[in-house]
């Protein structure tokens, strides 16, 4: 039993290993969140809720029966005072009995289904892009931490390799202490700045396990603490409007909705004709006058009409017109903010451009100095302390380069997002 329930394990791992990819992408990590999210399967049942709904709907131009028994005494029955001769009339029971079965079957409803139909479908629409605005604000979240193990990854990278060049550096700097060439503090400062790398690719190492727990729990997969992730690389259209943001779409079904409840109004001022019939059996039946149970039956045609409600019907077209106000006053506010986002986010993605430029032409000349500050060392011109400034000077280039490479991209899909062009 260990041994299958060890297999099993095994396969489990396995298949669970098989999902993730080697190198860790945004557009995978997009995907398997919303796949993940709970709230993803809610659509399945809004369709299914929808279904009984219309189906209910559908049922009112069915035949509707009712089955109705009443028994009851009364303090008074008709009766003929006048005597009338040769006719003999009997005494009514002043108690009654009725069974009936009731049928009735609606013939015209002024539209009432059809336009409920609508409504109802409608409602299934805003419920469903509700969702999907949701899934949509999942992707921010997923974006956020996502870029932040990135950062952190990428400095881990560049910090593991100015320690090993720091460690490289030691081991000529031992052999001149040891040739008597260089002062042995010279040693113990790279010892220290070696101990200080490491404890700082200490603290984004555990920072970045951090942020990989996040990102697991998001997608629901397992995810190593060493698994590589990429930078993503966007193409950015600047010329974009934010009309696909899911909340521009709910915002114009909702405003649909409401048109669809308003024109529902007017169905309450409709005729309405249906048919009916009842089959029954009691005491009296339809002849009032025959004092023993006997059955009958009445058919008939029924119209009903209310033309006049003192003014509800205009009212309440008053009422969804303000509420279609506020809809487009809420539509016309996210688009203005939307379109200020961008424009920071284009302003944005133009500033990093030009700074990663610049990085580049700073690094260089920091490189170059750091190099002769290297060879000063090595010949005892210089203190190892002097050398770990221009190093450390070199490093900040460097970081602030990746830095902003991130920012970049961090800038570019914030552009992506709020545009709504993020798939």
């Amino acid at each position: 039993m260990k041994k299958q329930a060890f297999l099993c394990t095994v396969i489990l791992t396995g298949i669970l290993s098989a999902q993730t990819p080697d190198t860790l992408t945004l557009d995978f990590c997009l995907q398997k969140a919303r796949e993940n999210y709970p709230l993803s399967r809610q659509s399945e049942l809004l369709e299914s809720a929808s279904e009984l709904k219309m189906h209910n709907l559908t049922s009112n131009w069915y035949p509707q029966f009712s089955f109705t028994g009443q028994t009851s005494y009364q303090s008074d029955v008709t009766s003929i005072d006048i005597p009338i001769p040769n006719v003999t009339i009997p005494e009514i029971e002043k108690d009654a009995y009725k069974l009936t079965l009731d049928i009735s079957n609606t013939l015209y409803d002024g539209g009432a289904t059809r336009k409920q139909k609508r409504l109802e479908q409608a409602t299934l629409n805003v419920d469903r892009q509700n969702i999907e605005v949701s899934l949509y604000q999942l992707k921010e979240r997923v974006n956020q931490v996502y870029m932040t193990a990135l950062l952190l990854q990428e400095n881990e990278k560049l910090l593991r390799l100015v320690c090993d060049e720091v460690k490289s550096r030691l081991a000529s700097v031992e052999s001149g202490v040891r040739n008597g060439v260089l002062l042995p503090m010279n040693a113990d400062a790279l010892r220290a700045e070696i101990a200080k790398l490491e404890q700082q690719v200490l603290e984004l190492s555990l920072g970045r396990e951090s942020a990989f727990a996040v990102l697991s729990e998001y997608i629901n997969l397992p995810l190593s603490a060493t698994t590589p992730i990429a930078i993503p690389e966007i193409e950015v259209q600047t010329t974009v409007s934010p009309e696909a943001r899911p909340e521009i779409r709910l915002f114009d079904l909702q405003k649909e909705k409401i048109d669809i409840s308003k024109s529902l109004l007017t169905v309450r001022r409709m005729p309405k004709l249906s048919a009916f019939a009842q089959v029954g059996y009691g005491r009296p039946g339809l002849n009032m006058l025959l004092n023993e149970f006997d059955d009958f039956w009445v058919v008939g045609m029924r119209l009903s009409w209310s033309p006049w409600n003192w003014n509800q019907t205009k009212n309440d077209q008053r009422w969804f017109d303000i509420q279609k106000n506020i809809v487009l006053s809420q539509k016309e506010t996210l688009e203005k903010n939307l379109r200020i986002l961008l424009q920071n986010d284009r302003m944005e993605i133009k500033k990093y451009e030009a700074l990663i430029a610049k990085d580049d032409e700073i690094i260089a000349l920091r490189t170059n100095v750091k190099r002769s500050a290297a060879s000063q060392l090595e010949n005892g011109v210089i203190t190892a302390t002097d050398y770990l400034a221009e190093l450390n000077a070199e490093t900040q280039a460097k970081l602030n380069q990746q830095l902003h490479r991130i920012r970049l991209a961090s800038a570019k899909i914030n552009y992506q997002y709020d545009s709504g062009k993020m798939e």
